[in-house]
């Protein structure tokens, strides 16, 4: 049977679907979780510090961010090589091994991670000439973050042995626990206006951090204390450090080039552009991660689906799931980028304050960019979970050869506005082509590129349409409709663009059929019935293909 007919075979239910989707509900609830709490967060920063200070913090954390991404390389790739072999493991019902690699990981890192830690602080106090360029006189931030070096490089390796036992659920807690940590004393300070230094809100930070890695540890011993097995035999340290080496080196090292390029973006503006700019770009950066999210939420849990999936030699699964869920993903990428699009006026002015409208263009570019970098993601999870990580290191230094250039061409002669046009909108792009190239020659899978470049034109023709009729027809009506209703407060709350954007995009993906009645079945097939918003969002589901079945 040929992939497109199978593909319009409705899912049956398993177990592996029904971790899926349990996985992909928590991943969800992640992801966007911690972005509210970001927004929440910026919220109180807005008010409680001027600009410079959240300068300052950003750049401090990103000090701090660099040197956590040099102790994810040493053992480079650990925490890929557990969400791997964790699920390899309990699909063989090898738990012995479970258990000696745990440990034997946790022993790699912390001799890795101590002598890092030192030689880092040591550091900020042998050249604090250098980092004074950007800190000025806040070099107390290094020293008080420091050790988040730590307590991020552990927690990164507590959560992939959450995932890899499909503990997705424990890793959301640990949020919740952080943000109230986080939150809750700035929210005292700012209703009692109380006056905070910058200093004090980098001590919050680090507490917030500290308080769930410490419960994190707690459970992960329990977890790894009622690991039993009937095998004696245990894996020597050795062979567990070679074996993840060998796999987690390159993802390692794509995460190292991900991860780094993200602060060579922030410092490179902070470098090239006046005060100010770091915080706009940042700002672009948590929004447009809004929409990505609904691709991150379900392409971690597919790496541990696609891993014990094939483990069992079940590929014909493997591609039918890449499949119906990339269509699907990608529908949701689409319409939640354009409710954002029209929303950015609002965010700024409420979240961030009116004088933050100016990085409005910032923020329309950074999330039209990332539109492109979907099936990245998708392709990721399949090629390490097909232990093919060689290709995906491969094509992460290839992109790169483009990526930076343009990006500093961009920032240097058209500032931040032209680095994001021809750094991240064209050479995403240009990733995407290169994406389907290798998900067909390499994957195997052949997807629908008609109704992907379907999808893409019924995003841009619902955005071009609703900015031209706003333009030309109901500029200032939904600010009359505000304002008369009394709630100034929602003055740059474009809800009559958000509305028939929405609309336009639902209708034309109706016309052209780019989601059918059969995906939506998919779809529904991974929703647990138990859960009150999986029965909520199926009630939807249902309403939507009586119009797919028209």
């Amino acid at each position: 049977m040929e992939p497109e007919q199978r593909e319009k075979l409705p899912l049956e239910r398993n177990t592996e679907y029904k971790n899926l989707a349990t996985n992909t509900f928590y991943s969800f609830l992640i992801n966007y979780g911690s972005h509210f709490f970001t927004l929440v967060y910026s919220f109180l920063l807005a008010r409680l510090i001027t600009d410079e200070s959240w300068d300052f913090l950003i750049l401090a954390t990103s000090y701090i961010t660099i040197i956590v991404i040099i102790t994810s390389i040493l053992p480079p790739g650990l925490n890929y090589a557990l969400n791997y072999y964790i699920p390899r493991y309990l699909a063989l019902n090898q738990k012995y091994k479970i258990k000696s690699l745990i440990r034997n990981s946790l022993k790699a890192k912390l001799s890795f991670l101590i002598p890092v830690f030192i030689i880092s602080v040591i550091a900020f106090n042998m050249f604090q000439v250098l980092f004074a360029i950007n800190l000025e006189d806040k070099i107390t931030l290094l020293y008080i973050l420091s050790p988040l070096i730590i307590v991020h490089s552990l927690t990164r390796i507590l959560e992939s042995i959450n995932r890899g036992f499909s503990r997705f659920n424990y890793n959301f807690l640990y949020l919740i626990m952080k943000n109230l940590i986080h939150i809750l004393p700035l929210m005292i300070f700012f209703i009692f206006d109380i006056n905070i230094t910058v200093e004090g809100i980098a001590i919050i930070v680090m507490i917030s951090f500290l308080i769930p890695f410490i419960f994190n540890c707690i459970s992960v011993s329990i977890l790894y204390l009622r690991i039993k097995s009937s095998e004696t035999k245990q894996n020597s340290f050795k062979k567990d450090i070679s074996k993840t080496f060998k796999y987690g080196s390159y993802i390692g090292i794509t995460d190292l080039i991900n991860r780094t390029w993200k602060e060579t973006q922030l410092q490179g503006i902070g470098i090239f552009e006046s005060a100010g700019a770091v915080t706009g770009y940042n700002i672009a950066i948590n929004y447009q991660s809004l929409s990505f999210y609904s691709v991150q939420s379900i392409s971690i849990p597919l790496l541990t689906s696609f891993t014990s999936l094939t483990t069992k030699e079940n590929f014909d699964k493997v591609n039918k799931i890449y499949r119906i869920a990339y269509k699907i993903t990608l529908f949701l990428l689409l319409i939640i980028t354009g409710a954002l699009f029209f929303s950015i006026e609002f965010l700024l002015d409420f979240v961030f304050l009116e004088d933050r409208l100016i990085y409005s263009n910032i923020l329309r570019l950074y999330l039209i960019a990332g539109i492109f970098q979907i099936l990245g993601e998708f392709m990721q999870a399949f090629l390490n979970a097909q232990h093919k990580v060689k290709i995906t290191l491969g094509l992460k230094v290839f992109y790169m050869l483009y990526y930076i250039p343009l990006f500093f061409i961009g920032l240097i002669y058209f500032g931040v506005e032209g680095a994001i046009v021809l750094g991240l909108l064209l050479g995403n792009f240009i990733s995407l082509v290169i994406q389907i190239i290798v998900t067909y020659k390499i994957g195997k899978i052949k997807l629908n590129l008609q109704k992907i470049i379907t999808q893409y034109l019924i995003f841009f023709i619902s955005l071009a349409t609703t900015i031209i009729l706003k333009s030309f027809i109901y500029k200032d009506l939904s600010l009359r409709l505000i304002e008369d209703l009394g709630l100034t407060l929602f003055k740059n709350f474009d809800f009559l663009s958000i509305g028939l954007f929405l609309i336009l995009f639902i209708l034309l993906n109706l016309v052209f059929n780019t989601v059918s009645d059969t995906d939506i079945k998919n779809f529904e097939s991974l929703l647990n019935k138990e859960r009150f918003l999986d029965r909520a969002l199926q009630k939807g589901l249902n309403g939507l293909k009586k119009f797919t079945r028209g």
